[in-house]
């Protein structure tokens, strides 16, 4: 009966009157009694009949810590409120609206039946005193200008809970630890009348009419029952996708179009856990607790999904942008579509429903791998790893390649399975990839890795890795080549080679960093970062960078996307495209998370207004690929046959140190040479190779020569390349 009961706060039937207006029966600045839970009160304490005269008084908020507390109590793990009010026609009123400012957890009751929950224990068992909540992680709003959590109350419960003359609303109110620095329990319950017979408080000034709130987005509302949505396991709660199709509104409280129906539901991601704006992860299933395969917002069938809260990333169009660029590079990346989510009622704002990376005919589309599999072209493929961080997982749930070699240190990334997954690959599966990858890198650490029949082209796909590559210069994303990185294997069959992607997690790039110049830059090449400096990104890139042949993949890939969906103006027009989807969407996310001019980790630029922060994200952009555009490494292997080498000279224009790529087929000293316009030499540098093939030669310039300047390479008397050379000054 209580389920029921609880499933009807987000799915009401619309009223049969129709709502007059609102008014507040409960305002927090009342006169609240309350009793700190240093024990527990008396069984009754929730119920009308409680005599509560001894209990202290003051007005609400009751707590401490975030300023917003009219009542500064000392720390506790819990305190219990009460406020008396009266209703005089309870026929007249529809519908019922708490809202709760709370840190970290609470349970509402009204008149002895509890109505409201959130990160704290179980539906219907009222919780200790010295119980603390399940999450360290929830804040007030108000503090900040944000607008509390809401519940709805309907007619339907309203009917059988409230009485005409004295009611009480109580709160039992829950910090997450002994040590906790702050507990809120700011709180309003108003109510809807069908007309304007009688008077109680005017409703706060942020209060929205739940029966009266649509949006032209897609809409997905959630409704836990009482339970908190953790990092795992999976909770059941129940979801409804609404879409009324281009040009309709959709309504919260309105029946579901996509979807209606059960899912498993748990909190998503690593570092962004700590915001108050979750992102996460769910699978539908039906009554039973099954998977169930739906197809939701126009994207194929499937199970496993991914609601992405953009936070952080105050445009919210990073992680979008960088999906619809890797869509147009031609292998399969997630598809995903901006909506609205509503979580128990409360408005969460603007989130990114999204297809999780999985083995799917509509998905990564490899060979399937079933644990009875372990032998033959069966064994081969197909599998999914990811590098990743591994913290809490077991030593059987990730593997590392080469302990150690003169590249890197594997112990700052390990691969974990991601296809089949840990708990069900088998034992022959995971040697089989190990000793796959391994085997590659040993051959991509080799003098020989060049070959073109027996170096690292028999193991991997060069286009996705020079894809996979762009993505992460052009994004200069901070977890680029070392988080989230995923990588899929083809069964032998299917031609067995691994490839780089899918992408993932693009929240921290485009220059949205404060700890890291390198990121930050527009100027700088992220793949040849690699070591403690970085904190250890894949060193596989810069290795293959070393080899012409693939660096003559990357120049004529990048000129040809520039030619197409990567033109500046595409670019743009996307980004304005996306802003004026949403919309009015924007200004509610906002209102719901006041972040806009202030600094959230770990941001660089703060704007003021959304306009801002769109503005920079764009600017960023246009530096980023107008420097690509002039420094992409362009070296190829020469043809032997002729006299002649392709030189490459970046960054150009220099301040301090230029990159010199080149390729000698044998071993004698290499002069480099600058001149200035009049032909006069004002630099000479010997370079003794100790092998053939390629080289990568760093060399230090003046900040004396500053102009422009013809660079030369030769070995003996012939000229392995000349380019022009721009010097800048360093201030």
């Amino acid at each position: 009966m209580l389920i029921i009961l609880l499933l009807s706060l987000v799915y009401p039937f619309l009223n049969s009157q129709v709502i007059h207006h609102w008014e507040s029966v409960v305002k927090a600045d009342d006169i609240w009694r309350y009793f700190p839970g240093n024990s527990e009160p008396p069984s009754n304490w929730h119920e009308t009949g409680f005599d509560d005269s001894s209990w202290l008084s003051g007005p609400g908020g009751v707590g401490y810590g975030d300023g917003d507390d009219a009542t500064v109590i000392s720390p506790v793990t819990s305190v219990y409120i009460r406020r008396n009010f009266i209703l005089y026609d309870t026929s007249i009123i529809s519908s019922a609206v708490l809202h709760v400012d709370f840190d970290d957890g609470f349970v509402a009751y009204l008149n002895g039946h509890e109505i409201a929950r959130e990160n704290i224990g179980t539906v219907g068992i009222r919780p200790l005193h010295n119980e603390f909540a399940i999450l360290t992680t929830y804040e007030a709003q108000l503090p900040s200008g944000g607008i509390p959590a809401r519940f709805i109350i309907d007619e339907e419960i309203l009917s059988g809970l409230m009485i005409q003359g004295n009611n009480v609303l109580a709160l039992q109110i829950h910090n997450c630890n002994s040590t906790s620095s702050d507990l809120s329990s700011t709180t309003w319950l108003s109510v809807g009348i069908e007309n304007d017979t009688y008077s109680y408080q005017p409703v706060p000034a942020w209060f929205n009419d739940p029966y009266n709130e649509t949006s032209h987005l897609p809409l997905v509302v959630i409704e836990t029952n009482g339970q908190t949505i953790v990092d795992e396991p999976k909770i059941t709660a129940m979801m409804k996708v609404i879409d009324n199709g281009s040009g309709q509104l959709n309504d919260p409280l309105g029946p579901g179009t996509d979807y209606d129906g059960y899912i498993g539901i748990e909190i998503r991601g690593q570092s962004s856990q700590m915001f108050p704006k979750k992102s996460f992860a769910f699978e539908t299933r039906d009554e039973a607790g099954n998977n169930l395969d739906a197809s939701l917002l126009g994207m194929p069938e499937e199970q496993d999904w991914v609601l992405y809260a953009p936070y952080s990333d105050k445009s919210m169009l990073r992680n979008s942008l960088t999906f619809h660029l890797g869509s147009k590079m031609g292998n399969w990346q997630p598809r995903y579509r901006f909506c609205e989510v509503y979580l128990n009622g409360s408005y969460h704002g603007v989130y990114m429903l999204m297809e999780n990376i999985k083995r799917d005919d509509n998905r990564l589309n490899i060979s399937r791998l079933d644990p009875d599999e372990t032998s033959g072209d069966d064994l081969t493929g197909g599998y999914i790893v990811k590098v990743d961080k591994t913290g809490g997982l077991t030593a059987d749930m990730f593997f590392r390649t080469n302990p150690s070699n003169q590249y890197y240190n594997a112990r700052k990334y390990k691969f974990t399975y991601v296809y089949p997954r840990y708990s069900i690959i088998a034992p022959q599966q995971k040697t089989y990839i190990h000793n796959f990858l391994l085997e590659f890198e040993n051959n991509l650490n080799g003098t020989s890795f060049m070959d073109p029949v027996n170096g690292f082209r028999k193991y991997l796909d060069i286009n996705s890795f020079v894809d996979f590559q762009i993505i992460q210069e052009l994004t200069n994303n901070v977890d680029g080549y070392r988080f989230s990185t995923f990588f899929y294997k083809k069964k032998n069959s299917a031609g067995g080679k691994l490839f780089a992607g899918p992408l993932w997690d693009f929240d921290l790039c485009y220059g949205n960093v404060n700890y890291s110049e390198l990121n930050l830059s527009t100027e700088r090449w992220l793949y040849p970062n690699f070591g403690p400096n970085e904190n250890f990104p894949m060193h596989w890139w810069a290795r293959l960078m070393e080899d012409p042949g693939y660096r003559s993949v990357l120049a004529p890939r990048w000129k040809e996307l520039r030619n197409g969906p990567f033109r500046t103006d595409s670019v743009m027009s996307y980004i304005d495209n996306t802003v004026l989807h949403l919309g009015a969407a924007v200004d509610r996310n906002f209102t719901r998370w006041p972040v806009l001019g202030n600094y959230v980790w770990p941001n660089y630029f703060v704007g003021n207004t959304y306009e801002e922060e769109v503005n920079w994200l764009k600017n960023w952009i246009t530096r980023r690929l107008a420097w690509m555009d002039t420094n992409i490494p362009v070296a190829a292997k020469p043809d032997t046959s002729e006299d002649t080498s392709i030189l490459t000279v970046y960054p150009n224009p220099v301040r301090d140190e230029v990159n010199l790529l080149f390729y000698i087929r044998n071993v004698s000293k290499i002069d480099i040479e600058i001149f200035d316009l009049l032909g006069k030499k004002v630099l000479h540098m010997v370079y003794y190779p100790d092998q053939a093939g390629a080289h990568d030669f760093k060399l230090t310039v003046s900040q004396a020569l500053t102009g422009y300047y013809i660079l030369r390479v030769r070995q003996g008397e012939r000229i392995l390349g000349r380019q022009k050379l721009v010097i800048v000054s360093g201030q």
